[in-house]
């Protein structure tokens, strides 16, 4: 067996696949895209009583957003007892725009749960454990939620014994102000938080843009966000750099944007994550070098992903770099996100945006 040679191109939305085109995961106990049930929990009747609170620890933006979905899931299943939640910690300015109705106060770290209980049912987000999940559709297909929102929002189903009501992309959102986006405005995020590892470089979104402006005729408009701890410079060839930006300040610049192309960091999933006011959403783009990019993905059908031959095996068999200790140096090229071709990209994302076919 070889491992694919080419760059992965990965279309967002529901994931089904043919059983023996499956990539490894755990099968759920119930048939659920068929109507069926997980068993009742004693839990269930925990958490309706005394409420719950999700320990998010000091993890980074990109762990907390995902990580959003286990709170969604435990909102849905206790709604009717308990309204408003509570959020204390380092994001509370982000939080403030989630879609969850929420009461914000700062402090270390990030917890979230419901108001006014001592004794509420305690949880982790922790993105190392859930394991993909494989739901049997019928005796050829399964539909597979690889997604690690999803992963959460299962596993809470399961630990509660509760049918929750979302089907996929179970993430909530943060709210924009702006109407509409501008026309062929594209967004590069090249932020991350391994710059030797999972940054495409500034170069070559600089040769993005080109490839983007090439194949189609128009008014382009192209932004880069770069970290705050470094000093790039004013402009690259035809894109404006935003210096630093925060994630509340990227939130109406991703929704004025069409097209947002990323790092696999917290960024392009906030991008993944943005509302417009009429409800709509850009589409994201996420590059992905050394971690598996059917996990690090929000689920949403506007949520895409160009991958190396590297992350594709580390989605296939549900692996990471960090937790299973693989050196992904070692596979060289294939784990290079530099060596994916910035044609392929800008392709890709083109036909992701609409503005082309193929």
């Amino acid at each position: 067996m070889t491992l694919v040679e080419e760059p992965v191109c990965h279309r967002g939305g529901r994931y089904v696949v043919r059983r023996e085109q499956a990539p490894l995961g755990r099968l759920l106990p119930y048939r659920r895209a068929n109507g069926e049930t997980p068993p009742r929990r004693v839990l269930l009747d925990a958490v309706r009583e005394t409420g719950w609170r999700i320990d998010f620890g000091s993890r980074g933006l990109g762990d907390l957003l995902l990580g959003l979905a286990m709170a969604q899931a435990l909102h849905d299943a206790t709604h009717e007892q308990f309204g408003i939640l509570e959020y204390a910690g380092s994001r509370a300015d982000l939080m403030a725009r989630c879609t969850l109705r929420v009461a914000v106060t700062g402090g270390d770290g990030h917890q979230l749960g419901t108001l006014g209980s001592d004794n509420a049912s305690g949880f982790e987000a922790v993105p190392e454990a859930p394991p993909t999940l494989l739901d049997l559709i019928d005796v050829d297909t399964v539909e597979v939620h690889a997604a690690l929102p999803m992963r959460y929002y299962l596993d809470v189903e399961q630990a509660l014994g509760v049918r929750l009501p979302a089907s996929g992309d179970p993430s909530p959102g943060f709210r924009s102000s702006v109407a509409a986006p501008e026309p062929l405005h594209v967004v590069f995020v090249g932020t991350t938080s391994r710059p030797d590892r999972k940054d495409y470089g500034i170069d070559n979104f600089g040769a993005l843009a080109e490839h983007l402006s090439a194949r189609h005729s128009g008014a382009w408009r192209f932004s880069l966000v770069t970290p705050p701890d470094q000093q790039p410079p004013a402009s690259v060839g035809p894109i404006e750099v935003l210096h630093g930006p925060t994630a509340v300040e990227c939130i109406d610049l991703f929704a004025a944007a069409e097209l947002v192309i990323g790092n696999d960091t917290g960024l392009t999933h906030l991008a993944a994550l943005t509302i417009r006011a009429d409800g709509t959403q850009p589409h994201v783009v996420g590059l992905y070098g050394r971690h598996g990019y059917a996990k690090w993905i929000t689920g949403s059908a506007g949520h895409h992903a160009v991958a190396t031959p590297f992350s594709h095996l580390m989605s296939v068999a549900d692996t990471c770099p960090v937790r299973d200790r693989y050196d992904d140096t070692l596979w060289s090229t294939a784990s290079d996100l530099r060596a994916i071709p910035a044609k392929v990209i800008a392709d890709f994302a083109g036909q992701c945006a609409g503005w082309w076919t193929r």
